[in-house]
């Protein structure tokens, strides 16, 4: 049997299956490899909500240099709907997505863009394997709608060469009104005119949203963020904004929009938010979400998402390197009250340079939700480099580490207890053997204080590290320990 029949095959017993649950009133979930066995293999996810309704499909990663539209399609594979199909390919690039580039690895540029592959008015056919096995795929499914998610680099608004902040179409006349409610749910969240959405009414020769209009004869989008001067998270909502809005227009939307997780958290992996807005910067979070692949379920959340009772979808949360403060006025007096009220509630912690500063007991803007002071504030800026730690006696047992340890610091603060009766005393796991005192900071403040520590607050845990074992060589599982400390579990 040829790979394509047995990917129709496949699919025919799928929607065979979901067809008699469809007839039971039963909800169910299944994954259907596309480019099977190929090196541009990816998945589908498809969500069947047990009631008649239409099929929207969801589509990331087309373009390996756009990762908030993979990151928000995986977040939507979570998502249940009220009726119809919903079914997600959130790494269609995946080859890409893995060498962060926007056209396909190892392909001539003529035939590399894969959003230039697919079928037009001139030519039937898809052109290379990717583009031909995706569009099978989408031809067979046959959707009621479909919402590509990608990325320009600025706002189209300030400047009109890139499509950053806008929705795309193609000429159809279901496009209007799901593009007018998606950017009306999208636009609600941003205050400045000129970086709202706008809409951009043609669609380049080529892509799949143009091809779906011409030869499916079905509505699509084309839904921008923007990179540039926004995280991670930022974009992703967004997206997850977007996608919500054209659900409900259909009737399909059964929640709201900021399920982080849902069904496509993997059963027994720890559920980790990293937090991902303001004040984060480096390459921590990238190196954190390398370190936690297995075992670990990891998605970025943004200041808002805190707003939105998105904490409460993990055993743990990582806010990592940046600035302290950064941090805290990104998320503003009530966001640092939901994440003191988390922790306190049974919630993890884990702090990282930044972090650190920001869960401790003496800045106004501080959490409070470590016993713990920053001292020689005036010399934060004490320098960047390599210093040594000593394991605490009986560490071992949560680190599994070596009794010594060279560790990357980068002005990450100086602890000395606090003394606060309302907070526990926390445990010191490792201390600082070596120091950096440049810019002025004086000799051996640093020496013998507390690197790396872990509390309590209230029902929750908290972990604390001054230095970045994430971006250290050989620590790699003594970053791993330390979140799974922070946890319940």
């Amino acid at each position: 049997m040829t790979s394509f029949m047995a990917w129709h095959v496949h699919l025919s017993l799928i929607f065979s299956l979901s067809a008699a649950l469809l007839a039971q009133g039963e909800a169910s979930r299944q994954t259907l490899p596309i480019a099977a066995g190929s090196k541009w293999q990816t998945q589908a996810v498809i969500i069947d909500s047990g009631v008649g309704g239409p099929t929207a499909l969801v589509v990331g990663g087309v373009h390996g240099n756009e990762p908030a539209g993979y990151r928000a399609a995986r977040q939507v594979s979570g998502w249940r709907v009220a009726k119809g199909k919903l079914v997600v390919i959130s790494r269609a690039n995946n080859p890409g997505l893995l060498a962060g580039t926007r056209r396909m690895p190892g392909l001539p540029k003529a035939r590399s863009d894969l959003n230039r592959q697919f079928p037009t008015q001139d030519r039937a056919a898809p052109v290379g394997e990717l583009a031909t096995a995706l569009w099978a795929f989408v031809a067979e499914l046959s959707p009621d709608v479909v919402l590509d998610l990608h990325e320009g680099y600025d706002f189209t608004q300030r400047n009109p060469k890139s499509v950053g902040s806008s929705l795309i179409g193609a000429e159809h006349p279901g496009t209007a009104a799901m593009a007018e409610a998606a950017q009306g749910a999208v636009n609600a969240e941003i205050e400045a005119a000129d970086l709202k959405f706008v809409l951009k009414k043609r669609a380049v020769n080529g892509s799949l949203i143009r091809a779906v209009v011409e030869q499916l004869q079905a509505p699509a989008l084309i839904l921008e963020t923007t990179t540039k001067s926004q995280a991670y998270a930022v974009r992703a909502r967004q997206h997850r904004l977007m996608v919500h809005a054209v659900l409900a227009h259909l009737g399909m939307a059964a929640h709201g929009p900021h399920t982080l997780l849902g069904s496509a958290h993997r059963d027994g992996a720890l559920k980790v938010g990293m937090f991902s807005a303001k004040g984060v910067s480096g390459n921590g979070p990238g190196s954190l979400e390398r370190l936690l692949r297995d075992g670990f379920d990891v998605r970025r959340f943004g200041a808002r998402d805190v707003g939105d009772d998105a904490l409460e979808q993990f055993d743990v949360v990582v806010f990592p390197g940046g600035s302290g403060s950064g941090q805290a006025r990104a998320l503003g007096l009530p966001g640092r009250a939901r994440v003191r009220r988390y922790v306190q509630r049974g919630g993890g912690y884990v702090g990282i340079c930044a972090g650190a500063y920001l869960a401790a007991n003496n800045y106004e803007w501080s959490l409070d939700i470590l016993d713990a002071d920053v001292i020689d504030r005036k010399h934060w800026a004490r320098g960047r480099g390599t210093v040594q730690l000593a394991w605490a006696e009986g560490a071992r047992g949560v680190v599994g580490a070596p009794p010594t340890a060279t560790v990357r610091y980068a002005n990450g603060p100086i602890y000395a207890r606090s003394g606060d009766e309302a907070l526990d005393d926390f445990v010191v796991l490792a201390t600082y053997r070596s120091e950096i005192n440049t810019n002025g900071a004086p000799a051996g403040v640093m020496l013998d204080t507390p690197a790396i520590v872990r509390g309590a607050f209230g029902a929750g845990r908290v972990v604390c590290s001054s230095p970045h074992p994430e971006q250290t060589e050989g620590l790699e599982d003594v970053v791993r320990r330390l979140v799974r400390a922070a946890a319940q579990r």
